[in-house]
């Protein structure tokens, strides 16, 4: 994976943050990935987090996959979004390198 994914690297396999972690990035690519030179294989890393995710928690199937993807809440950007901000305070604490403030994930 690329550079870009250094956190992700960090991410213990099977942890919540990764599924996070994937599913944002799935949603970056939706929103504001359009026209971008690299989408395709940015969406191709996005969706390979997500697998990558599912299959450290023993999701084998694709039946099985729809149904974690769903519970876990991860096509629901209102949870998710929120719950990996709350995820990367826990890890990041103050230590914030810009004004948290002044970025948003809106479109």
């Amino acid at each position: 994976m690329p550079l870009n994914f250094v956190l992700y690297n960090k991410v213990p396999q099977g942890d919540e943050l990764e599924a996070l972690l994937g599913a944002t990035a799935i949603f970056f690519c939706s929103r504001r990935g359009e026209g971008h030179p690299q989408l395709e294989e940015l969406q191709e890393d996005s969706f390979k987090i997500i697998l990558g995710a599912a299959s450290a928690q023993g999701i084998e199937t694709q039946e099985a996959f729809d149904t974690w993807f769903v519970q876990q809440r991860l096509n629901d950007p209102d949870y998710f979004l929120p719950r990996l901000n709350q995820r990367l305070e826990e890890i990041v604490g103050d230590g914030w390198l810009f004004e948290r403030s002044q970025v948003s994930v809106g479109e």
